[in-house]
């Protein structure tokens, strides 16, 4: 009689809403759905960064026929230095239900409608993958979820639509690792080809998806598979699109390798260490977040050198306590460091990639490791009734701060101006006037200041925009576009001089720019001097035979002058 009543106060147990898996994950979503309410706001707008070569001029997004299809997917095919032809095709269809033919025009709401399915669906599948590797802890797999999908350090890869690529690699990736799982339990080859059909899927949205064959692996050891020649020839197939793929990366992004001549081998272990270990710290505490974090300029921080001590702390702790304990939470602890290693690895500028040090969208998969390690510590102190209300407290400060904290970020990706102030707020240059020569006590992202002036430009707002691009000009910036843009201003303006005296100094930084001599030409065309516009048009020629431009204008002024 007392075991069937047992048996009965389990069965309650099992069925209690607060044990299904299923209001769990609504309640979450939906939070998370609240939390990023700001993200459809009606002054939503594209950025100037990147969201111009993804969508609104991009042709490769302007058609879904076979032919346009066929093109994204050759290899050959990037777009921003980058291989991903499922991204592309997403943002493909978002721009056939967005575009307005009578204006001309791609409405922002079909992609960020997209952009937030993706990453609810990513929340509901964090919560099944620590749900299915912590042993079915409900309270594990719901603070990880939780905090995955309010947390803003990933607001960069929602808000941001060119950041689609993350948002689309993380749902195929998490997939591929619940196959993968259901694989392990059915060990039947099925499950095994869908995890690679998914495998293969995520690296066709990022190439950062690259890693998981080494995720696989540690599912194995979490899941205490013992590791023979049959499992390791498991994970032969994804090794070679691994391999495949990253050559392709390297191949489209070797443009994008700017100054490694300049750092040396110390440099870029330094620079890796201080990454690895302030995604740990904005883990914990995102503050001060920004679209862009630059370099040091002057040498490398003193304090660079005691993140490397952490980040190699961070690696080998897991390591000693799990080879003492080998219980589970040392295992799952283990697993997760080595997870967040392995989906970082890649990002730590070892080899520097553009001008950033470090940037949110990198953490947006490689976090799963360490909330899954919160999950599991705070889901072990709400079983233990002497610590059931200190976990459940600090659960609630880590979800209100964070839900906070991500809806007034969101806001900061509402439009281009909004972006770049936020980072000049945090990386402005500090200039001074040191007897009659501007002296440059601080530097700021240069990227921001253009991209700013650029948006000021774009609107009408020629002052504010020169203010900007003045700023570069007083700190020494040797960037052509900053000067050919402050030669537009000037042309606006019908300031002529000067317009020409910017276009000669942005032609003599960059002599390859074919556009700069066309606006030189035009300058000329206007006064009337058909002799000048003729040479500034051979110049182009030159380059490129094959402008037509120029040779219509040539043809015109030659028309001009008397035979």
């Amino acid at each position: 009689m007392a075991k069937q009543q047992k048996t009965a106060a389990q069965d309650t147990t099992t069925k209690s809403p607060i044990n299904n898996i299923w209001i769990w994950i609504v309640a979450i979503v939906l939070f998370t759905l609240a939390c990023y309410a700001p993200v459809f706001s009606d002054q939503k707008e594209f950025t100037n960064w990147d969201d111009d070569q993804y969508v609104t001029d991009q042709p490769l997004v302007k058609s879904t026929d076979g032919e346009t299809i066929s093109e994204l997917f050759k290899p050959s095919t990037a777009v921003m230095l980058n291989y991903h032809p499922l991204t592309m095709l997403t943002l493909a269809w978002d721009y056939e239900k967005g575009y307005d033919e009578a204006t001309n025009t791609v409405s922002i709401a079909p992609f960020i409608k997209t952009n937030i399915i993706l990453h609810l669906l990513n929340v509901a599948l964090v919560f099944l993958l620590v749900y299915r590797l912590g042993k079915k802890k409900i309270w594990t797999a719901g603070v990880a979820a939780l905090l995955f999908g309010i947390h803003p350090m990933h607001v960069e890869s929602v808000a941001w639509i060119s950041e689609r690529k993350d948002v689309l690699y993380c749902f195929f990736f998490l997939l591929s690792c619940l196959a993968y799982l259901r694989y392990l339990d059915k060990q039947k080859t099925l499950w095994l080809g869908i995890t690679f059909v998914l495998f293969v899927a995520s690296c066709l949205s990022k190439a950062m998806a690259v890693p998981l064959p080494l995720v696989l692996l540690l599912i194995d050891y979490l899941e205490k598979r013992k590791i023979t020649a049959k499992v390791l020839a498991e994970k032969l197939p994804f090794l070679v699109v691994s391999v495949w793929i990253g050559i392709t990366a390297v191949h489209v992004q070797a443009g994008a390798l700017e100054g490694m001549q300049d750092v040396t081998f110390l440099q870029r272990i330094l620079y890796a260490a201080y990454g690895f270990t302030m995604y740990w710290v904005k883990l914990i505490a995102p503050i001060q977040l920004s679209a862009f974090y630059p370099y040091p300029v002057g040498g490398v921080p003193g304090y660079y050198y005691l993140t490397a001590i952490i980040a190699l702390a961070i690696i080998i702790t897991p390591i000693i306590i799990y080879l003492r304990k080998k219980d589970e939470g040392s295992s799952i602890t283990l697993f997760s460091v080595l997870f967040f290693a392995a989906m970082t690895g890649l990002v730590l500028q070892f080899v520097s990639v553009g001008q950033a040090l470090m940037a949110d969208r990198y953490s947006y998969v490689s976090y799963i490791g360490p909330l899954f390690i919160a999950g599991s510590v705070l889901n072990n102190g709400i079983d233990n009734p002497k610590f059931k209300n200190i976990a459940i407290g600090i659960i609630a400060v880590f979800v209100i701060a964070f839900a906070a904290l991500t809806y007034n970020r969101i806001q900061v990706w509402e439009n281009s101006k909004t972006l770049w102030t936020d980072v000049i707020a945090q990386y402005p240059y500090q200039l001074k006037d040191n007897n009659g020569k501007t002296e440059v006590t601080q530097y700021g992202v240069k990227t921001a200041y253009k991209n700013l002036g650029e948006y000021y430009a774009d609107h009408q707002q020629f002052d504010s925009a020169y203010h900007y691009y003045d700023i570069l000009v007083r700190s020494g910036s040797t960037d052509a576009e900053v000067w050919s843009n402050i030669g537009n201003l000037h042309f606006l303006k019908k300031q002529i001089p000067e317009a020409l005296a910017a276009f000669d100094k942005a032609i003599a930084l960059n002599p390859k720019n074919e556009d700069n001599y066309l606006k030189r030409g035009l300058i000329y065309m206007q006064e009337g001097k058909n002799t000048e516009t003729i040479a500034e048009m051979d110049k182009i020629l030159k380059l490129n035979p094959q402008n037509e431009q120029a040779k219509a204008i040539k043809q015109r002024c030659l028309s001009q002058i008397p035979k």
